[in-house]
C-alpha cells in the first residue's frame, strides 16, 4: 500500500553515491575516545556542516567548488575552522563533574558574513559568533623618495575568529538532549529528560518552563522526555517525544504550559506481542518534523513511522527500518547498544528520511514510494546498497559489528545531500 504522503514530484527515483570522505581506518578500539563524533548538523542553507565530538570541540566545513571535468560546477565540503566550545565542568551542587562532549547543534540566522551556532553539554548552553579577522599593520608604500612617506595600514592576514556571545546558566537538573532554533530567529527550546525550556536568544537570566513531566515523588516517574523540536515554519508550536513511544505538539498559543494542551500521537501495541524488550524499543530516539511542516518523522530502535499533523489516530506510514537486527535484541540488552539513540533527518522535499544503523549502515526511505534502502560506509570509496523488503530475513553473522554505527546523520536543506558520522569519520553521499 502506497503512502498518501505528498503525491507531489516527478515520479524520478533518487540513485545515491559516495561522494566525501574524512577520517581514517582505524579500528574501533584504537580510536581515542575524544575523537567521536556526537553532534552532526547542517546550517539552514548547507553551505556549512559543524560537528561536535566528545572532546568538546565544534568543527565546521564549509562547501566549495571542487572543480572537475564536467561542465556543471562540482561542489565538496572542505575544513573551514573549529574551536573548543565547551570544557570538563563541576557541579558542585550534585557534586558530579560535568562531560565536556557536545550533545546538540543548532546553526542561527546568519548576518552579513558572520556565522551563529548554539552547542550545548549535558548542562550548559552556548551561543558562538565566527567572523572574518582582518589583521592590519603599518606599511610604507612609497614608491619614489619625492613621495612623503607617511605609513599606510595594509592587511597582511585573514582568518576567522569565533567570539563566545552568551552563556545561558544551568536551568536544567538533568541532561539536556535536544537543542533546537525557532523559525522567528529570537527564541531556542531546550529539553532534559523531563522538562522543555523556552529561552529568548537576547536574554540568558532566564527561561520559561514549557513542559514539565516531574513528579512529587521521583519514585513514580514512568516517562522521560527523548527529543523536542520546534516546527520548521510556525513559531509557536513545537514538538517532544518520550520514552513511552508518544510524541505530543503542543502550541504555545493555547498555554504556555502545554503538556495537558498537547496534541497527542500515539501508535498503540498489541499487548500480546509485547515482551521483555518491548518498552525499551518502543521509547522514541528522536523525532522532527518534515521541512514543509506537515508531516512528523519518528524514529525507535525498530522503526521510522510518519505521522500526519491533521490525523493523530494512526501514522501514515509505520516503517521496520531492519529487521534481522530484532533476533539480536538479548546481545544487544547485554552490551547495552540497544540504549542507543539513532537520530532522525527529513529530506528537503519532505518525502525521504534519514537514519542511522549499526554496523556501518544507514537507511534513507523513501517514504511517497514505500522503499528503503540500506547503505553500508566502507574506505574503498564505494557505493553498496541495497533495498530492504518489510519481511526481511537475513540472518546476521558473528562479525556484524555494534561498535561501529551511524548515531548522527543529517540530511542537507536544499539538495540531495547527505552527512553521516560512524565513530570519528565523516561520509558524504550525494543524490542525483
Amino acid at each position: 500500500m502506497k503512502s498518501q504522503i505528498d503525491k507531489n514530484g516527478d515520479g524520478k527515483k533518487t540513485e545515491w553515491k559516495f561522494a566525501q570522505l574524512f577520517g581514517d581506518r582505524a579500528v574501533a578500539d584504537q580510536i581515542h575516545d575524544e575523537d567521536i563524533i556526537t553532534a552532526l548538523e547542517f546550517d539552514t542553507t548547507g553551505r556549512y556542516i559543524s560537528l561536535g565530538d566528545r572532546a568538546g570541540r565544534l568543527i565546521i566545513f564549509d562547501q566549495v567548488e571542487a572543480g572537475g571535468k564536467s561542465k556543471a560546477p562540482v561542489y565538496e565540503y572542505q575544513y573551514l575552522t573549529e574551536l573548543q566550545s565547551h570544557v570538563k565542568e563541576f557541579d558542585y551542587l550534585k557534586s558530579t563533574e560535568v562531560e565536556e562532549r557536545i550533545n546538540q547543534i543548532q546553526w542561527l540566522r546568519p548576518q552579513g558574513n558572520n556565522l551563529y551556532i548554539l552547542t550545548t553539554n549535558d548542562k550548559t548552553v552556548k551561543a558562538w559568533k565566527i567572523s572574518d579577522k582582518k589583521i592590519k599593520k603599518a606599511a610604507f608604500l612609497n614608491k619614489t623618495e619625492k613621495d612623503s612617506k607617511f605609513p599606510q595600514m595594509q592587511v597582511t592576514e585573514t582568518g576567522l575568529m569565533p567570539t563566545l556571545l552568551k552563556t545561558y546558566p544551568q536551568l536544567h537538573s538533568y541532561h539536556i538532549n535536544s537543542l533546537s532554533a525557532c523559525s522567528n530567529g529570537e527564541n531556542f527550546i531546550s529539553g532534559d529528560d523531563l522538562r522543555v525550556n523556552l529561552w529568548t536568544l537576547e536574554r540568558t537570566n532566564e527561561a520559561f518552563n514549557i513542559v514539565d513531566l516531574k513528579p512529587e515523588n521521583l519514585e513514580e516517574i514512568s516517562e522521560v522526555i527523548t527529543s523536542s523540536k520546534f516546527h520548521p515554519i510556525s513559531n509557536n508550536i513545537f514538538l517532544y517525544s518520550t520514552s513511552k513511544g508518544i510524541i505530543k505538539v503542543g502550541d504555545l498559543r493555547k498555554s504556555s504550559q502545554c503538556e495537558k494542551t498537547a496534541m497527542t500521537f500515539e501508535n498503540k501495541e498489541n499487548p500480546a506481542n509485547k515482551n521483555f524488550f518491548t518498552d525499551i524499543i518502543v521509547s522514541i530516539c528522536d523525532a522532527t518534523f518534515s521541512k514543509n511542516g506537515k508531516y512528523i518523522f519518528a524514529r525507535d530502535f525498530c522503526t521510522v513511522k510518519v505521522w500526519d499533523l491533521a490525523n493523530t489516530s494512526k501514522p501514515l506510514a509505520n516503517i521496520p527500518i531492519y529487521d534481522p537486527i530484532k533476533t539480536k535484541l538479548c546481545e544487544l540488552y547485554e552490551n547495552e547498544c540497544i540504549f542507543d539513540k539513532f537520530n532522525v533527518s527529513g529530506g528537503p522535499d519532505s518525502n525521504q528520511v534519514l537514519t542511522g544503523m549499526f554496523n556501518n549502515a544507514f537507511h534513507v526511505i523513501d517514504v511517497k514510494r514505500d522503499i528503503n534502502t540500506q547503505f553500508e560506509l566502507n574506505f574503498n570509496k564505494k557505493t553498496i546498497s541495497k533495498v530492504i523488503p518489510k519481511r526481511c530475513t537475513e540472518v546476521l553473522g558473528s562479525n556484524y559489528d555494534y561498535a561501529r554505527k551511524v548515531l548522527r546523520s543529517a540530511f542537507h536543506p536544499e539538495d540531495n545531500t547527505v552527512a553521516l558520522a560512524s565513530l570519528n569519520c565523516l561520509f558524504f553521499y550525494k543524490g542525483v
